[in-house]
């Protein structure tokens, strides 16, 4: 080809739009079977990421340390995806922090574990890839972390006496300041039957209108003491309750209570909507208590005459408040570091006996009681899966403080900040002859140690309470206190001391 040819050739544009099609046809050829594969292999981490999070949720439900590689191969199994494998499985905790980056948040290794991190592979076949990546295979990792949330919720009270028919009207309507009219029917209604907080809470959420706000939102208000006790009508288990509580709303004024310094829902209170698997079930006597004694603010007295079939006169004074109880009387956490503590308590009881001879001689007994603040924390949860070991485990410190046979000024009983002055109590008198009989007695009530406390999961779902007593007390309060009163006899202005009785 001469020159001049040379130069006709390339300046010759015949054909150019062939060879560009064609190396556009290669390339999106190859474009096409690449895309191909990475829709596949992409495809597949999804179904694999699927697979681990379910896997690692079964492995985090029972006892990972032992049980979690068991449980998450049987749901990659039932998961129909082929050629899973396991990776690696590690049982530890998550810290549920947001100061810490999501990628440290687990830490792997502590001996009992609450979460589980599981890294599954997969090998995906390659289309087209082969011919540009040298292989068949592309391996694809998906890792996924579960953690268990161990919650429990629990109360502690001081039991000091039951109650039983026209008592608890007595005793509520000291409480409430006025008589809440309240029958023995409706007192039975109270004792035999339970209420859920959540329900209750959902309840008064409708009542005051209160729409979608988080439990914790609603607790935080302040709200009229009648509102609280009608939305428990409103929540009420059985018709009896209900009417007995409508009963009682109608009498009990409108005293502003925070139901958040009452009932601490934990990581319940974030939400506002009630699971239909969660039961925070209480006594709904115990409640209706909380809330009038709650209504007293700090300290509050209670009395109540009793009639005792044999005894000319029951005279119970009740004190309570003291500023000890500063912690929730209901509580729902997962930290093993929230204690819950009982008021403090001042019971004096005075018990007039019949005359031995009639118009002669009298007889009394009068008996303080003071109770410091008993104390329950979680010791331990456990929801693994094993119906003997599973469940909560409280320690508990029984109520301690003293007995005394004595007599004391009624008027300072609700003063926390000073102790209690206590005299000899006079128990007999034969007026014509001048003669006044004087006993006193004190002694202190143990429970200085926790004690361990454990419910089953059958406990749990039954409402089980336990009941945990001072263990360094030889015999009962009253046999104790017989056996060191001091007596003295005063006639004529001379005293006789008869001891120990």
């Amino acid at each position: 080809m001469g020159r001049a040819g040379s130069k006709q050739f390339w300046k010759d544009k015949r054909g150019a739009a062939t060879t560009l099609i064609a190396l556009s046809m290669t390339a999106l050829t190859g474009a096409a079977a690449l895309t191909v594969d990475l829709g596949s292999v992409y495809l597949a981490k999804r179904q694999l990421q699927g697979v681990a999070d379910s896997a690692v949720l079964a492995a985090a439900s029972g006892n990972i340390a032992s049980g979690g590689a068991g449980l998450a191969t049987s749901v990659i199994q039932q998961s129909g995806v082929a050629g899973v494998t396991i990776k690696d499985l590690a049982a530890g905790q998550y810290k549920q922090d947001a100061a810490v980056v999501v990628g440290a948040r687990f830490v792997a290794g502590p001996t009992q574990p609450s979460a589980a991190r599981l890294t599954l592979e997969r090998q995906v076949p390659l289309f087209f890839g082969k011919a540009i990546l040298g292989r068949q295979t592309l391996t694809v990792r998906a890792t996924a972390t579960a953690a268990r949330v161990d919650v429990a919720s629990f109360s502690i009270g001081t039991r000091l006496a039951s109650l039983s028919g026209g008592i608890v009207n007595d005793l509520l309507s000291s409480l409430a300041g006025t008589n809440l009219n309240l029958s023995v029917l409706d007192a039975q209604s109270l004792i035999s039957s339970d209420m859920d907080i959540l329900h209750y809470a959902d309840a008064l959420r409708t009542r005051l209108g209160a729409g979608s706000a988080s439990y914790s939102e609603l607790f935080d208000r302040e709200i009229p003491l009648n509102d609280l006790v009608r939305a428990m009508s409103d929540a009420a288990a059985t018709a009896g309750a209900r009417d007995a509580l409508l009963r009682a709303a109608a009498n009990v004024g409108t005293t502003r209570i925070r139901l958040a310094d009452l009932i601490d829902l934990g990581p319940l209170g974030n939400s506002n909507a009630n699971s239909s698997d969660t039961q925070l079930v209480v006594s709904t006597l115990s409640l209706l208590r909380s809330l009038l004694e709650q209504s007293q603010g700090q300290t509050y007295v209670s009395t109540v005459n009793l009639g005792v079939p044999g005894l000319a006169s029951v005279k119970v004074k009740m004190a309570g408040g003291g500023g000890l109880a500063s912690s929730p009387w209901l509580t729902v956490t997962s930290a093993k570091d929230v204690v819950v503590r009982t008021g403090r308590m001042r019971l004096y009881v005075e018990i007039g006996l019949a005359s031995l001879i009639s118009g002669i001689a009298s007889l009394r007994v009068p008996l303080y009681v003071e109770l410091a603040a008993a104390e329950a924390r979680i010791s331990d949860i456990r929801c693994e899966g094993n119906a003997v070991t599973d469940g909560v485990t409280l320690a508990v410190t029984p109520s301690i403080g003293s007995a005394a046979i004595a007599d004391i000024d009624g008027a300072t009983l609700s003063d926390f900040r000073t102790p209690m002055a206590v005299e000899p109590g006079r128990v007999g008198e034969v007026p014509p002859v001048g003669t006044r009989v004087r006993a006193s007695a004190n002694i202190v009530l143990g429970g200085t140690q926790p004690q361990n406390a454990h419910f089953t999961r059958t406990d749990i779902a039954n409402h089980v309470s336990r009941t945990v007593s001072t263990n360094d007390l030889v015999s009962g309060v009253a046999a104790s206190l017989l056996s060191h009163v001091q007596i003295s006899a005063t006639t004529l202005g001379i005293t006789v001391t008869t001891a120990p009785l």
